[in-house]
């Protein structure tokens, strides 16, 4: 697993695709897989000033097809 400031830090720089186009949303999740095979599922929820915050991750179920 890599580590959380790791993953934070690739989540804040992805977020800017993923926040919901819905104002009203005041938490959303996203998934991204880091190569070779390692997949996250991050977790962001809106502050009191209305700015998302990274809130948490956990590791995602990585699926071969």
């Amino acid at each position: 697993m890599d580590s959380k400031e790791k993953i934070e830090a690739i989540a804040n720089t992805l977020l800017p695709s993923f926040i919901p186009k819905d104002k009203e949303a005041k938490e959303f999740l996203f998934h991204f897989t880091l190569p070779p095979n390692s997949s996250y599922k991050v977790f962001f929820k809106k502050d009191v000033k209305a700015n998302w915050q990274f809130a948490g991750f956990e590791e995602a179920e990585n699926k071969t097809f």
